[in-house]
Formats: structure tokens, sequence, C-alpha cells
């Protein structure tokens, strides 16, 4: 129905854009039918100015000829001499009227072809943009044609296309809907859709999570679709499997009695299928047999499309509020999404805390060694200053008990080769340690608190 509309329309559009068109043209072929009867209009009036001046010569002529038979009769009653002086009058008179007037016949069809031929020049000068102007309509119109022809056969392709592309969909639809009807295939495909939405969220498998662990406790082996870990030793279990029957079957219901009945069963399976999940009692035999792992309470019911759900709640109002009851919560792809978007953040946040603990024990360690060092720079502190002490002790003792003796002996006359050289005290004392490296050798346990709490700090700004 949807290609038959967009069909339709296309087809209502190009016979708009054609009666546009065929209007315009319409338009234009009136407009130039009105000049062309204009200008032919100004052709008839030129041809009875014509008629006139060839009436008006005719007229002239019998007027001659009048008065020529006129003047004959008068010449038959006068006698010879007047007769031949009025015939050579006459025909003298006769002679210059004939030349006047086929002088002015001449003058006026000269006339008549130089404003016939005027006319028509111009005539022609102003028909030739009708005629233009035609040809290009005529273009127009071929071209216009042409190209309405050429997207038609567009659209009929297009709309072929999508018919083509509706049945592929449909098919693969109908395909997908008999290959969901086997139980097995119904589970592969909430297991895969599950793994798949896991790897989206950037969890890594056997990191993040594990699917289908295969454990066994006292009541026998069994194993959940997938568990989910979490920082701290923290896990939750993730079940996939959800009845689909009855709503793939609602698809293709009949009647609507038929269709809701279809419906009020699937809510119905869907209730029973989380009294089943919840009576499993996946987290106290996982935590019997995992003893290193916190299972979470409830387990995760991941339904591998929204319109299951949508379609449950419609017909089971409550069904949410007895999925909670049961520590079973309702998880469509869209909000298993949001679950392990926190999931992601709080291993993250782990990682950082982890990393914050290891740099505040290596910090630890280095105030301790630093304290021995410190130890021993003190020690060799000390010895330094013993050491000056005791040559000023003994510089002091060659003053006062050896230097006397030798400057009597050289006042006595004995002299040597080389002059007594001088000896002073040094004044120069070992610098103390600074305050904070005093306090570090005394009391390291003061400086190993402040520096956690600078470790800390450091952590959470990277």
């Amino acid at each position: 129905m949807l290609v038959a509309v967009v069909g339709i329309i296309a087809v209502m559009v190009l016979k708009h854009r054609s009666k546009t068109a065929a209007a315009q043209r319409d338009a234009e072929r009136v407009r130039m039918e009105a000049e062309l009867a204009e200008a032919r209009a100004r052709e008839d009036a030129a041809n009875i100015e014509r008629a006139q001046l060839e009436a008006s010569l005719h007229a002239t002529r019998e007027a001659a000829e009048a008065q020529r038979a006129a003047l004959q009769q008068l010449s038959s009653e006068l006698g010879d001499r007047l007769l031949q002086q009025q015939a050579t009058a006459f025909q003298a008179t006769t002679a210059t009227l004939e030349r006047r007037a086929n002088s002015e016949s001449e003058a006026i069809r000269a006339a008549y072809e130089t404003a016939t031929a005027e006319r028509n020049e111009r005539l022609h000068v102003e028909l030739q943009p009708v005629h233009e102007t035609l040809q290009r309509l005529a273009d127009t119109s071929v071209a216009t044609d042409t190209r309405s022809a050429a997207e038609f056969s567009r659209l009929v392709t297009l709309v072929q296309s999508l018919n083509d592309d509706h049945r592929a969909h449909r098919e693969e639809t109908r395909k997908l809907q008999d290959t969901l009807r086997v139980s097995q295939v119904r589970g592969r495909y909430g297991e895969w859709t599950l793994q798949r939405s896991l790897e989206a969220a950037g969890l890594q498998e056997r990191v993040h999570y594990v699917m289908q662990p295969a454990l066994r406790d006292d009541d026998g082996l069994f194993r959940p679709d997938a568990v989910l870990l979490l920082p701290q030793g923290r896990a939750i279990v993730i079940d996939s499997k959800a009845p689909l029957q009855h709503l793939l079957d609602a698809q293709h219901a009949s009647t609507q009695s038929e269709k809701t009945t279809l419906l009020d069963r699937h809510a119905k399976a869907l209730r029973g299928h989380i009294d089943q999940l919840a009576s499993k009692g996946y987290p106290a035999r996982m935590a019997a047999v995992v003893p290193d792992r916190v299972l979470l309470d409830g387990v995760l019911l991941f339904v591998p499309a929204d319109a299951v759900l949508d379609a449950a709640y419609r017909r089971d109002p409550k069904l949410l509020q007895h999925a909670a009851g049961q520590q079973v919560h309702l998880v469509s792809p869209a909000s298993l999404l949001i679950v392990l978007s926190a999931v992601e953040q709080l291993w993250r946040q782990d990682g950082r805390d982890q990393r914050a603990a290891e740099i505040e024990k290596i910090g630890a360690d280095l105030l301790g060694r630093l304290g021995v060092v410190l130890g021993h720079v003190s020690g060799v502190q000390r010895a330094m200053t013993d050491c000056v002490a005791a040559y000023n002790a003994l510089t002091t003792s060659l003053e006062s008990r050896l230097l006397p003796i030798a400057r009597r002996m050289e006042e006595l006359g004995v002299r040597t080769r080389e002059g007594t050289p001088t000896i002073g005290e040094i004044d120069t004392v070992p610098r103390e340690l600074g305050p904070r490296l005093s306090r570090a050798l005394v009391t390291p346990q003061t400086d190993v608190t402040t520096m956690s709490v600078a470790t800390d700090e450091t952590a959470a700004a990277a």
C-alpha cells in the first residue's frame, strides 16, 4: 500500500507538472495568436487603402473618358477648324491628363509598393520574435515531454525496486519468524543478542563477564546464560531466554479476538518463565559453588526485543511488579545498555581506586626509605662537625704549643730552607637539615599520611 500511494502521488505530481506546462504553452499560444491577428488586421487595413487608391484612379480615368466623349461631340458640331483646334487642344489636354494620371498612378503604385514592402518587412521583423518564441516553445515542449517520460520511467523503476525490496524484506521477516519458532534457535538468538550487547558496552569476555559457565553443586549441573562480574568480587546472573511463540503467532492472527487471545497467552508465558527462573535460585547456588564471589540478590531476565516486553506489559500491567517481587529484573536491549554502562563505569572507578592504593603504598615505601637516607645524612653531618672541631683543636694546639718554640729557635739563629706555613681555623660548618627533612627524619609517619592524601588527590585528578 505504501508503494502504491507513493506511485499515485508521483503520477499526480507528473500530471500536475504536465498540466502546468500545457497551461503555460496555451497562454503563450493565445498571446502569439493575438499578435498574429493584430498583424493581419494591419495588413487588411493596408489592402483596403490600396483598394481605395485604385478606385480613385479608376474614377479619374472614367472622368477623363467622359470629358473626351463630350469634346468629341462638341467638335462634330463646330467647324472643322474649330474642331481641329478643339481637337488639338483636347488631345493636348488629354495627353497632359493621361501623363498626369499615369504619373500619379505610377507614383501611387510605387508608394504603395514601397509601403507594402516596408509593412511586410516590419511585419516580418515583428513576427520574428513570435516565430522564435514558438520554436522555443516547441523545443521546450519536446524537452519537457522527454524529461517527463524519463522521470516517469525512473519513478516506475524506483517503485519496482521498492516493491522488490519490500517483498525481499517480507520474505526475510517470514524466514526469521519461522526460524524463531524453534526453541533452540530462540535460545541461541537471545544468547547472541546478549553477547553483542555486552560487547557493545565495552566489556570483555572472561574479564567483565562469563558466558554459560558450567557449574555443579549438590543438585547437579547448572549453566546460567551469562554471569556479569562486578568490582570487589561481586557478580549478577543474566538469563537470556524468553517465550516468543505466542507473540509470533499473534503477528499472523486472522481476527482481532484471536490476536488478543495469543497476546494474553504471551504475557502468561512470560510470567510463568519469571516464576521458573526465580525457582532456580541461581544466586544461592552460585554463592555455594564460587565462594570468592558475592552474588547480588536477583537475576536479570534479558528479553531480546523491546516489543516483546511492550506486548506483555499491555496485556499484564502488573507483570513488572510481579517480577520485582520474585527478585527477577526485566531488561531489554535498551535498558541493558544503561545497566552495562553503569557496570563499565564501576570497573573504571575500581581501576582508579586500585591505582590510587598502589600509589599510596609506593609513597609510604618512598617516605620510609627517605627516612633511612636522612638518617645517614645526619650521621655524615655529625661526623663532619666532629672533624671540623678536631681540626680547630689541632690548630689551636699548634698555635699555643709548637709555634712559640719555633719562633724562639728562629730568634736564636736556626734557619730552615722553607718558611713556616700559616695555618688557620675552619669557620665553615655543615648546614643544618631543613625543617621538613628534620620532621621527616624524626616522625616519618606523619608525612606518610600527608603523602597518602596527596596521592589520593593525584589519582582523582588522573
